[in-house]
């Protein structure tokens, strides 16, 4: 699983994980679109995580809200 997600550059999310900021008030440009790029990322992992588990793996992951969760 190491191996497959950081060949898509996205370990860093899972292993450190991703929270969604209660408001994005007063970010800058390029806050958001980091914050942007963070959220994508996540997404991409858990995606990931999606396709590499079995059925019954994936019911276990089905509700995770970000990849470090799954």
């Amino acid at each position: 699983m190491k191996a497959l997600l950081g060949s898509q550059d996205n370990w860093d999310v899972v292993e450190n994980g991703y929270e969604e900021p209660v408001t994005t008030e007063g970010y800058t440009n390029a806050q958001l679109n980091a914050l942007k790029v963070a959220r994508a990322k996540d997404k991409a992992a858990l995606y990931l995580l999606y396709r590499a588990v079995d059925e019954s793996g994936f019911e276990k992951i089905a509700n995770a809200k970000s990849s470090k969760e799954a």
